[in-house]
């Protein structure tokens, strides 16, 4: 018989209890077909990111580095200090010359600078209850793939809707002191995932 030590049995307590947030605020979504079904932290895709929080506070939380070099055509915004169960940052992205800010992607980020263990217990957890309510989405799951920049390596499911729009799970594993390691769970539009790639 194995036995749980009582640093471990705190980590599942902490798993569980954000886990059972996350299941009360999908339940609704059981017959989910569309990307804008999804809510992280009452946000989903297509809202407007002024119906949330103000112009400055966005213009002071773009990250006005994330995309030097390119056309800038989409614009990150990093919210931090998120009073919430299971983030402790949110990343939304929206189009930079739309003065609605239509959001195109939502990432909470979850276990921040934690081990690679750790997060992908959370993500397997995560997982489950994603791969129950939207069974019917095609899922694409890798493990250890090497992230483009070459920083390290990356645990990813993803979940695709018809049009090429996803949810994924992701445990981010660096192996360079600059970037910490973190998971998130995103809702992302085809068309920013495109333009993200067009730029790596």
């Amino acid at each position: 018989m194995t036995h749980i030590g009582h640093s471990e049995k705190v980590l599942v307590m902490r798993v569980f209890i954000a886990v059972l947030v996350l299941i009360f605020s999908l339940q609704s979504l059981s017959k989910a077909d569309d990307i804008r079904d999804f809510q992280i932290e009452g946000m989903s895709i297509g809202d407007s990111l002024l119906d949330y929080y103000n112009l400055n506070e966005i213009k002071e939380q773009t990250d006005e580095d994330l995309y030097a070099g390119t056309n800038k055509k989409f614009s990150a915004v990093n919210i931090n200090g998120v009073k919430s169960e299971l983030y402790m940052g949110l990343q939304i992205h929206h189009k930079t010359n739309d003065k609605k800010f239509i959001i195109y992607s939502i990432d909470g980020i979850f276990a921040f600078d934690e081990d690679s263990n750790y997060c992908n217990k959370k993500r397997s957890i995560i997982l489950d209850d994603i791969s129950d309510i939207f069974s019917s989405l095609k899922k694409l799951e890798e493990e250890n793939v090497q992230m483009s920049s070459e920083r390290g390596y990356m645990d990813r499911a993803q979940f695709f809707f018809k049009n090429g729009d996803f949810i994924e799970v992701v445990c981010y594993k660096y192996n360079v002191s600059d970037y910490p390691n973190h998971g998130r769970l995103g809702v992302v539009r085809k068309e920013l995932d495109e333009w993200i790639v067009s730029i790596e």
